[in-house]
């Protein structure tokens, strides 16, 4: 099984700590980030992985190597343009080759690591999925890409960062919000719609619009829901919350 790993991002949001290390190598209960993606892939079964690099991440590179240390592979490719996360995955096209693939981000936590990935394997499997995402509960849904679905999991609406009320609404799953957390398992053909994609508003090619594209032409898709912990570690008081969060609750960090 191949994963793919996005760690191209500057980290601004982590200055002046992103200054002197990548925000992936910033450690969070005694390991770096990037590990913590690794891990939740090494839990998922997946072995193979691409990590998605930009300027200025040598130390994540020196860390994983070839990943054979960690009883993976390790491979990189880079991202000259900081353009989206659509564009960002598009970019494992080559690496893929044609097989059904997962991606995370290399600077979130999901607890515990044992279940998703392979949860959400089964359920694309099974289904017949062409793209199956993880979600986790929110209640800040401006902030996320917020998704409805069915019992099923079968995903019946989306939409990146819904800022009026009237979307909201409309986008609740129940009494809840529902936020992709990171985590991401497509069929290939996800690099289709992502061709067909159009920049936002600021440039950036999302990969929500790019998935919207795909559940609207007809190809299932669905997600499965973790009640776990998901935390983005972007900013020093997420990074500082998430420590003291997994310092209480965890008694062992897998």
């Amino acid at each position: 099984m191949k994963g793919v790993i996005l760690a191209a991002g500057k980290g601004t949001r982590l200055q002046p700590l992103t200054y002197a290390i990548p925000k992936e190598m910033v450690h969070v209960c005694g390991r770096p980030l990037i590990q913590h993606a690794v891990d939740l892939f090494k839990h998922g079964g997946v072995s193979n992985m691409l990590v998605v690099v930009g300027e200025n991440k040598s130390a994540v590179m020196d860390y994983l190597k070839d990943g054979a240390w960690n009883g993976i592979d390790v491979s990189y490719r880079f991202q000259t343009e900081l353009n989206g996360i659509a564009k960002a995955v598009y970019i494992a096209k080559p690496f893929v080759d044609g097989e059904t693939f997962a991606v995370t981000f290399g600077d979130e936590i999901i607890e515990p690591k044992d279940a998703l990935v392979r949860n959400m394997l089964e359920l694309h499997r099974s289904k017949g999925s062409f793209c199956t995402l993880g979600l986790s509960p929110v209640t800040d849904p401006q902030r996320y890409g917020i998704v409805k679905i069915d019992n099923d999991g079968r995903i019946l609406d989306m939409m990146e960062k819904p800022q009026t009320d009237a979307d909201k609404e409309r986008l609740k799953t129940g009494n809840e919000y529902l936020g992709i957390n990171g985590v991401f398992v497509f069929e290939p053909e996800i690099f289709r719609f992502i061709e067909q994609t159009k920049p936002g508003a600021r440039g950036e090619y999302q990969i929500t619009d790019s998935i919207r594209l795909m559940f609207e032409s007809g190809k299932p898709c669905y997600a499965v829901v973790h009640r776990g912990i998901y935390r983005d570690v972007g900013t020093h008081e997420a990074l500082l919350a998430t420590e003291k969060l997994l310092l209480n609750q965890l008694k062992d960090i897998k």
